[in-house]
Protein backbone atom coordinates (compact mmCIF):
# COMPACT_ATOMS: atom_id res chain seq x y z
CA UNK A 1 0.00 0.00 0.00
CA UNK A 2 1.20 3.33 -0.95
CA UNK A 3 1.90 5.59 2.18
CA UNK A 4 -0.15 8.47 2.70
CA UNK A 5 -0.09 11.03 5.23
CA UNK A 6 2.38 13.56 7.07
CA UNK A 7 4.93 11.39 6.50
CA UNK A 8 4.66 11.01 2.40
CA UNK A 9 3.96 14.99 2.54
CA UNK A 10 7.92 15.03 4.42
CA UNK A 11 9.35 12.64 2.03
CA UNK A 12 8.77 14.68 -0.87
CA UNK A 13 9.62 17.95 0.50
CA UNK A 14 12.86 16.31 0.91
CA UNK A 15 13.03 15.34 -2.06
CA UNK A 16 12.30 19.06 -3.79
CA UNK A 17 14.81 20.51 -0.98
CA UNK A 18 18.12 18.20 -2.02
CA UNK A 19 16.97 19.25 -5.45
CA UNK A 20 16.93 22.69 -5.04
CA UNK A 21 20.34 22.57 -3.21
CA UNK A 22 22.23 20.81 -5.79
CA UNK A 23 20.47 23.16 -8.28
CA UNK A 24 22.15 26.00 -5.79
CA UNK A 25 25.37 24.21 -5.60
CA UNK A 26 25.34 23.74 -9.48
CA UNK A 27 24.56 27.27 -10.46
CA UNK A 28 27.55 28.68 -7.70
CA UNK A 29 30.04 26.33 -9.15
CA UNK A 30 28.99 27.54 -12.94
CA UNK A 31 28.99 30.53 -11.14
CA UNK A 32 32.64 30.15 -9.76
CA UNK A 33 33.63 28.91 -13.06
CA UNK A 34 32.42 31.90 -15.06
CA UNK A 35 34.06 34.50 -12.96
CA UNK A 36 37.37 32.26 -12.94
CA UNK A 37 37.45 32.51 -16.39
CA UNK A 38 36.21 36.22 -16.07
CA UNK A 39 38.90 36.87 -14.37
CA UNK A 40 41.72 35.38 -16.53
CA UNK A 41 39.97 37.30 -19.58
CA UNK A 42 40.67 39.93 -17.86
CA UNK A 43 43.99 39.03 -16.76
CA UNK A 44 44.94 38.44 -20.33
CA UNK A 45 43.44 42.07 -21.47
CA UNK A 46 45.20 43.99 -19.01
CA UNK A 47 48.43 42.25 -20.13
CA UNK A 48 48.07 43.80 -23.60
CA UNK A 49 49.78 46.82 -25.06
CA UNK A 50 47.32 48.44 -26.64
CA UNK A 51 44.33 50.57 -24.56
CA UNK A 52 41.35 48.17 -24.92
CA UNK A 53 38.54 49.98 -23.90
CA UNK A 54 34.49 48.71 -23.78
CA UNK A 55 31.54 52.20 -24.16
CA UNK A 56 28.14 51.66 -25.07
CA UNK A 57 26.08 53.55 -27.83
CA UNK A 58 26.24 56.35 -26.21
CA UNK A 59 29.72 56.69 -25.59
CA UNK A 60 30.00 56.15 -21.74
CA UNK A 61 32.76 53.99 -20.62
CA UNK A 62 32.11 50.73 -18.96
CA UNK A 63 35.76 48.59 -19.06
CA UNK A 64 38.85 50.19 -19.40
CA UNK A 65 42.15 47.64 -19.16
CA UNK A 66 45.68 48.53 -17.41
CA UNK A 67 46.87 49.18 -20.81
CA UNK A 68 44.51 52.39 -21.23
CA UNK A 69 45.52 53.08 -17.10
CA UNK A 70 49.22 52.90 -18.43
CA UNK A 71 49.15 54.94 -21.73
CA UNK A 72 46.42 57.35 -19.96
CA UNK A 73 47.37 57.32 -16.53
CA UNK A 74 43.83 56.82 -15.53
CA UNK A 75 42.41 54.07 -13.15
CA UNK A 76 39.51 52.03 -13.90
CA UNK A 77 37.62 53.83 -11.21
CA UNK A 78 38.67 57.23 -12.75
CA UNK A 79 37.54 55.81 -16.32
CA UNK A 80 34.52 53.69 -16.03
CA UNK A 81 31.37 55.87 -16.33
CA UNK A 82 32.80 58.84 -17.91
CA UNK A 83 33.13 59.45 -21.96
CA UNK A 84 36.38 59.75 -23.97
CA UNK A 85 36.17 63.45 -24.13
CA UNK A 86 35.12 64.46 -20.93
CA UNK A 87 38.37 62.11 -19.78
CA UNK A 88 40.99 62.91 -22.28
CA UNK A 89 39.77 66.20 -24.21
CA UNK A 90 37.94 67.09 -26.59
CA UNK A 91 40.21 65.85 -29.80
CA UNK A 92 39.74 62.07 -28.45
CA UNK A 93 35.90 62.16 -29.78
CA UNK A 94 35.15 60.52 -32.43
CA UNK A 95 34.48 62.42 -35.25
CA UNK A 96 30.76 63.20 -36.31
CA UNK A 97 30.94 60.84 -39.37
CA UNK A 98 32.59 58.17 -37.16
CA UNK A 99 29.10 56.71 -35.96
CA UNK A 100 27.38 56.12 -38.80
CA UNK A 101 30.21 54.50 -40.75
CA UNK A 102 30.79 52.24 -37.20
CA UNK A 103 26.92 51.54 -37.42
CA UNK A 104 27.12 50.89 -40.87
CA UNK A 105 29.95 48.38 -41.55
CA UNK A 106 30.55 47.79 -37.66
CA UNK A 107 34.17 49.02 -37.66
CA UNK A 108 35.88 52.55 -37.62
CA UNK A 109 39.73 53.47 -37.72
CA UNK A 110 41.01 56.88 -37.56
CA UNK A 111 44.00 59.04 -35.24
CA UNK A 112 43.04 60.97 -32.51
CA UNK A 113 44.38 63.57 -30.57
CA UNK A 114 44.71 62.55 -26.63
CA UNK A 115 45.60 64.31 -23.38
CA UNK A 116 46.61 61.89 -20.85
CA UNK A 117 46.79 62.35 -17.17
CA UNK A 118 50.11 64.36 -17.19
CA UNK A 119 48.74 66.78 -19.59
CA UNK A 120 50.81 65.22 -22.75
CA UNK A 121 49.24 65.35 -26.26
CA UNK A 122 49.10 61.74 -27.63
CA UNK A 123 48.13 60.57 -30.96
CA UNK A 124 46.01 57.54 -30.75
CA UNK A 125 45.05 55.13 -34.05
CA UNK A 126 41.65 53.90 -32.56
CA UNK A 127 40.22 50.88 -33.91
CA UNK A 128 36.27 50.64 -33.32
CA UNK A 129 34.55 46.95 -33.56
CA UNK A 130 30.64 47.43 -33.20
CA UNK A 131 29.68 44.93 -30.50
CA UNK A 132 26.26 43.23 -30.74
CA UNK A 133 24.19 40.99 -28.46
CA UNK A 134 22.48 37.12 -28.46
CA UNK A 135 19.52 39.17 -30.36
CA UNK A 136 22.06 40.76 -33.20
CA UNK A 137 21.36 44.44 -31.49
CA UNK A 138 24.44 46.98 -31.14
CA UNK A 139 25.08 46.75 -27.84
CA UNK A 140 28.59 48.58 -27.70
CA UNK A 141 31.95 49.43 -28.87
CA UNK A 142 35.27 47.48 -28.78
CA UNK A 143 37.53 50.21 -28.68
CA UNK A 144 41.21 49.14 -29.29
CA UNK A 145 43.95 52.31 -28.82
CA UNK A 146 47.55 52.31 -30.10
CA UNK A 147 49.78 55.31 -29.41
CA UNK A 148 51.30 56.44 -32.68
CA UNK A 149 53.15 59.34 -31.00
CA UNK A 150 56.54 58.93 -31.62
CA UNK A 151 55.45 57.29 -35.34
CA UNK A 152 54.04 60.58 -36.16
CA UNK A 153 56.49 62.38 -34.37
CA UNK A 154 59.42 60.15 -36.27
CA UNK A 155 57.33 60.97 -39.62
CA UNK A 156 57.49 64.52 -39.19
CA UNK A 157 60.47 64.55 -38.77
CA UNK A 158 61.85 62.50 -41.94
CA UNK A 159 59.42 65.26 -43.76
CA UNK A 160 61.24 67.89 -42.38
CA UNK A 161 64.85 66.70 -42.87
CA UNK A 162 63.69 65.07 -46.59
CA UNK A 163 62.26 68.81 -47.21
CA UNK A 164 65.37 70.17 -46.11
CA UNK A 165 67.57 67.93 -48.14
CA UNK A 166 65.30 68.84 -50.68
CA UNK A 167 66.39 72.60 -50.93
CA UNK A 168 69.85 71.26 -50.25
CA UNK A 169 69.52 69.05 -52.93
CA UNK A 170 68.25 71.99 -55.39
CA UNK A 171 70.97 74.40 -54.08
CA UNK A 172 73.81 72.06 -54.86
CA UNK A 173 72.30 71.31 -58.00
CA UNK A 174 71.61 74.84 -59.15
CA UNK A 175 75.03 75.64 -57.96
CA UNK A 176 76.46 72.59 -59.92
CA UNK A 177 74.60 73.26 -63.01
CA UNK A 178 75.94 76.62 -62.63
CA UNK A 179 79.55 75.40 -62.39
CA UNK A 180 79.19 72.98 -64.97
CA UNK A 181 78.10 76.13 -66.83
CA UNK A 182 80.83 77.76 -66.60
CA UNK A 183 83.32 75.31 -67.32
CA UNK A 184 81.36 74.86 -70.57
CA UNK A 185 81.68 78.34 -71.49
CA UNK A 186 85.84 78.29 -70.54
CA UNK A 187 85.86 75.14 -72.40
CA UNK A 188 84.30 76.79 -75.10
CA UNK A 189 85.75 79.99 -75.10
CA UNK A 190 89.59 78.53 -74.59
CA UNK A 191 89.19 76.49 -77.70
CA UNK A 192 87.65 79.18 -79.70
CA UNK A 193 90.52 81.39 -78.71
CA UNK A 194 93.11 78.75 -79.40
CA UNK A 195 92.20 78.60 -83.06
CA UNK A 196 93.21 81.84 -84.26
CA UNK A 197 97.18 81.49 -82.84
CA UNK A 198 96.48 77.62 -84.03
CA UNK A 199 96.30 78.96 -87.65
CA UNK A 200 98.81 81.81 -87.09
CA UNK A 201 101.34 78.92 -86.39
CA UNK A 202 100.54 76.59 -89.25
CA UNK A 203 100.18 79.22 -91.97
CA UNK A 204 103.61 81.04 -91.05
CA UNK A 205 105.00 77.36 -90.58
CA UNK A 206 104.33 77.19 -93.99
CA UNK A 207 105.45 80.66 -95.05
CA UNK A 208 108.90 79.87 -93.78
CA UNK A 209 109.20 76.48 -95.48
CA UNK A 210 108.46 77.96 -98.51
CA UNK A 211 110.87 80.69 -97.87
CA UNK A 212 113.79 78.52 -96.71
CA UNK A 213 112.94 75.87 -98.96
CA UNK A 214 116.46 76.01 -100.80
CA UNK A 215 118.54 76.55 -97.20
CA UNK A 216 116.87 74.04 -94.93
CA UNK A 217 118.26 70.56 -94.68
CA UNK A 218 116.42 67.21 -94.02
CA UNK A 219 116.28 67.56 -89.91
CA UNK A 220 115.03 71.20 -90.51
CA UNK A 221 112.34 70.22 -92.65
CA UNK A 222 111.42 67.06 -90.33
CA UNK A 223 111.24 69.80 -87.49
CA UNK A 224 108.72 71.82 -89.12
CA UNK A 225 106.85 69.13 -90.40
CA UNK A 226 106.51 68.12 -86.83
CA UNK A 227 105.62 71.20 -85.78
CA UNK A 228 102.95 71.63 -88.57
CA UNK A 229 101.67 68.00 -87.20
CA UNK A 230 101.67 69.07 -83.58
CA UNK A 231 99.31 72.18 -84.71
CA UNK A 232 97.08 70.65 -86.57
CA UNK A 233 96.78 67.65 -83.82
CA UNK A 234 96.51 71.02 -81.43
CA UNK A 235 93.06 72.38 -83.88
CA UNK A 236 91.68 69.11 -83.80
CA UNK A 237 91.65 68.86 -80.27
CA UNK A 238 90.34 72.53 -79.81
CA UNK A 239 87.52 71.22 -82.71
CA UNK A 240 86.76 68.15 -80.57
CA UNK A 241 86.47 69.93 -77.48
CA UNK A 242 83.93 72.66 -78.95
CA UNK A 243 82.01 69.55 -80.30
CA UNK A 244 81.81 68.21 -76.67
CA UNK A 245 80.74 71.04 -75.04
CA UNK A 246 77.88 71.65 -77.73
CA UNK A 247 76.20 68.43 -77.05
CA UNK A 248 74.93 69.44 -73.54
CA UNK A 249 73.33 72.30 -75.40
CA UNK A 250 72.10 70.77 -78.37
CA UNK A 251 68.80 70.51 -79.19
CA UNK A 252 67.35 67.15 -79.60
CA UNK A 253 65.24 66.55 -82.69
CA UNK A 254 63.41 62.89 -81.72
CA UNK A 255 62.53 60.75 -84.95
CA UNK A 256 62.58 57.36 -86.01
CA UNK A 257 66.07 56.25 -86.59
CA UNK A 258 67.05 53.24 -88.77
CA UNK A 259 70.53 52.43 -86.71
CA UNK A 260 71.46 49.47 -89.38
CA UNK A 261 70.82 51.54 -92.62
CA UNK A 262 73.40 54.39 -90.45
CA UNK A 263 75.86 51.46 -90.10
CA UNK A 264 76.04 50.36 -93.58
CA UNK A 265 76.31 54.20 -94.59
CA UNK A 266 78.94 54.83 -92.11
CA UNK A 267 80.83 51.81 -93.31
CA UNK A 268 80.48 52.64 -96.95
CA UNK A 269 82.34 55.80 -96.73
CA UNK A 270 85.18 54.28 -94.36
CA UNK A 271 85.80 51.87 -97.80
CA UNK A 272 85.28 54.72 -100.19
CA UNK A 273 88.43 56.55 -98.23
CA UNK A 274 90.65 53.44 -97.93
CA UNK A 275 89.73 51.23 -100.80
CA UNK A 276 92.72 49.07 -100.56
CA UNK A 277 91.73 47.66 -97.52
CA UNK A 278 89.58 44.26 -97.31
CA UNK A 279 86.94 44.19 -94.34
CA UNK A 280 84.68 41.52 -93.71
CA UNK A 281 81.82 43.49 -92.54
CA UNK A 282 78.20 41.85 -91.36
CA UNK A 283 75.34 44.24 -90.64
CA UNK A 284 72.47 42.89 -88.74
CA UNK A 285 68.57 44.93 -89.33
CA UNK A 286 67.84 46.16 -85.60
CA UNK A 287 64.88 47.37 -85.13
CA UNK A 288 63.64 51.66 -85.47
CA UNK A 289 64.73 53.69 -82.60
CA UNK A 290 64.17 57.18 -81.38
CA UNK A 291 66.16 59.63 -81.21
CA UNK A 292 68.44 62.49 -83.11
CA UNK A 293 69.56 61.31 -86.19
CA UNK A 294 72.35 63.77 -86.44
CA UNK A 295 73.82 62.82 -83.28
CA UNK A 296 73.00 59.10 -83.24
CA UNK A 297 74.89 59.26 -86.59
CA UNK A 298 78.35 60.30 -84.47
CA UNK A 299 77.83 57.39 -82.16
CA UNK A 300 77.80 54.96 -85.31
CA UNK A 301 80.62 57.02 -86.96
CA UNK A 302 83.08 56.96 -83.70
CA UNK A 303 82.22 53.23 -82.93
CA UNK A 304 82.80 51.73 -86.25
CA UNK A 305 85.02 54.20 -87.26
CA UNK A 306 86.88 53.33 -83.97
CA UNK A 307 86.63 49.19 -85.12
CA UNK A 308 87.93 49.44 -88.63
CA UNK A 309 90.92 51.89 -87.38
CA UNK A 310 91.93 49.29 -84.77
CA UNK A 311 91.70 46.14 -86.98
CA UNK A 312 93.82 48.51 -89.65
CA UNK A 313 96.77 46.07 -88.40
CA UNK A 314 94.81 42.71 -88.20
CA UNK A 315 95.03 40.38 -91.77
CA UNK A 316 91.45 39.49 -92.14
CA UNK A 317 89.55 42.05 -90.43
CA UNK A 318 86.15 41.64 -89.03
CA UNK A 319 83.46 44.25 -87.93
CA UNK A 320 80.00 43.45 -87.18
CA UNK A 321 76.98 45.44 -85.67
CA UNK A 322 73.87 44.06 -84.40
CA UNK A 323 71.89 43.46 -81.31
CA UNK A 324 69.24 41.69 -79.71
CA UNK A 325 65.95 42.52 -77.56
CA UNK A 326 66.90 43.20 -73.47
CA UNK A 327 65.31 41.48 -70.63
CA UNK A 328 64.75 45.08 -69.15
CA UNK A 329 62.27 46.26 -72.35
CA UNK A 330 64.86 48.12 -74.24
CA UNK A 331 67.45 46.97 -77.46
CA UNK A 332 70.93 46.25 -76.73
CA UNK A 333 73.50 46.88 -79.75
CA UNK A 334 76.88 46.00 -80.27
CA UNK A 335 79.81 46.97 -82.15
CA UNK A 336 82.23 44.30 -82.61
CA UNK A 337 85.73 43.61 -83.72
CA UNK A 338 88.73 41.51 -84.02
CA UNK A 339 91.26 44.26 -83.65
CA UNK A 340 93.87 45.63 -81.15
CA UNK A 341 91.30 44.95 -77.90
CA UNK A 342 92.19 47.03 -74.46
CA UNK A 343 93.86 45.65 -71.34
CA UNK A 344 90.36 45.53 -69.15
CA UNK A 345 92.85 46.49 -66.12
CA UNK A 346 92.78 50.51 -67.81
CA UNK A 347 89.33 49.99 -68.70
CA UNK A 348 88.74 52.99 -65.76
CA UNK A 349 90.59 55.22 -68.39
CA UNK A 350 87.93 55.04 -71.06
CA UNK A 351 85.10 57.17 -72.44
CA UNK A 352 86.96 59.85 -70.58
CA UNK A 353 87.92 62.95 -72.30
CA UNK A 354 91.37 62.92 -74.10
CA UNK A 355 91.60 59.31 -72.03
CA UNK A 356 94.07 56.80 -74.22
CA UNK A 357 94.62 52.82 -74.01
CA UNK A 358 96.92 53.26 -77.64
CA UNK A 359 99.61 55.92 -78.86
CA UNK A 360 99.10 57.89 -80.90
CA UNK A 361 101.82 56.42 -82.98
CA UNK A 362 99.93 53.06 -82.81
CA UNK A 363 96.60 54.42 -83.89
CA UNK A 364 95.99 58.01 -84.49
CA UNK A 365 92.95 60.01 -82.87
CA UNK A 366 92.25 62.44 -80.63
CA UNK A 367 90.69 60.87 -77.81
CA UNK A 368 87.46 62.40 -77.73
CA UNK A 369 84.82 60.44 -79.74
CA UNK A 370 83.75 58.13 -76.98
CA UNK A 371 83.40 60.54 -74.50
CA UNK A 372 81.03 62.26 -77.03
CA UNK A 373 79.60 58.62 -77.37
CA UNK A 374 79.02 58.91 -73.93
CA UNK A 375 77.20 61.67 -74.12
CA UNK A 376 75.09 61.43 -76.66
CA UNK A 377 73.97 57.78 -75.82
CA UNK A 378 73.29 59.78 -72.18
CA UNK A 379 71.21 62.16 -73.64
CA UNK A 380 69.32 59.46 -75.52
CA UNK A 381 68.46 57.43 -71.99
CA UNK A 382 70.86 55.04 -72.31
CA UNK A 383 73.79 53.58 -71.43
CA UNK A 384 77.67 52.62 -73.08
CA UNK A 385 80.62 50.38 -71.97
CA UNK A 386 82.91 47.66 -73.43
CA UNK A 387 84.50 44.45 -73.05
CA UNK A 388 87.79 43.47 -74.53
CA UNK A 389 90.61 40.92 -74.55
CA UNK A 390 94.09 42.47 -75.84
CA UNK A 391 94.88 41.15 -79.43
CA UNK A 392 91.78 39.76 -79.75
CA UNK A 393 89.27 42.56 -80.20
CA UNK A 394 86.77 44.32 -78.45
CA UNK A 395 82.76 44.76 -78.34
CA UNK A 396 80.70 47.83 -77.92
CA UNK A 397 77.60 47.86 -75.96
CA UNK A 398 75.11 50.71 -75.85
CA UNK A 399 70.71 51.52 -75.21
CA UNK A 400 68.97 53.60 -75.78
CA UNK A 401 65.81 54.73 -74.22
CA UNK A 402 65.84 52.14 -71.80
CA UNK A 403 62.41 51.20 -70.08
CA UNK A 404 63.94 51.17 -66.34
CA UNK A 405 66.50 53.21 -64.66
CA UNK A 406 68.56 50.04 -63.03
CA UNK A 407 70.81 47.47 -65.23
CA UNK A 408 69.43 44.16 -65.38
CA UNK A 409 71.48 41.48 -66.45
CA UNK A 410 71.10 40.44 -69.74
CA UNK A 411 70.72 36.78 -70.93
CA UNK A 412 73.86 37.46 -73.46
CA UNK A 413 76.83 35.38 -73.33
CA UNK A 414 79.05 39.01 -72.66
CA UNK A 415 79.26 40.35 -69.31
CA UNK A 416 77.88 43.87 -67.92
CA UNK A 417 80.92 45.50 -67.61
CA UNK A 418 81.48 49.21 -66.33
CA UNK A 419 80.90 52.40 -68.76
CA UNK A 420 84.20 51.78 -70.27
CA UNK A 421 85.85 52.47 -73.79
CA UNK A 422 88.66 53.02 -75.29
CA UNK A 423 89.66 56.49 -77.84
Amino acid sequence: MPTTGPAAGMSTGLVRVEATEAALRESEERSRQLGLRLREQTELLDQARDALVVHDLDRTIRYWNMGAQRMFGYTSQQAVGRTFESLLGLGAALPPDASTELLATGEWTGELDCVDAQGRILVVERHCTLMRNAEGAASGVLSTNTDVTERRRAEKEIVLLNNMLEQRIRKRTAQLEESNEDLRDFAYSLAHDLRAPLSSIDGFSAQLELRLADQLDDKSRHYLKRVRAGVRLMADLTDALLALADLSNTQLLHQGVDLSTVARNVLERLREQQPERQVDVEVEDTPRTQGDVRLLTDVMQNLLGNAWKFTSKVKRARIVFGGEPWSNGSYLYHVKDNGAGFDPAYAYKLFGPFQRLHTSSEFEGTGIGLAMVRKIVSRHGGRVWAESVPGEGATFYFTLNENVPTRVARESPARAAPETSRS
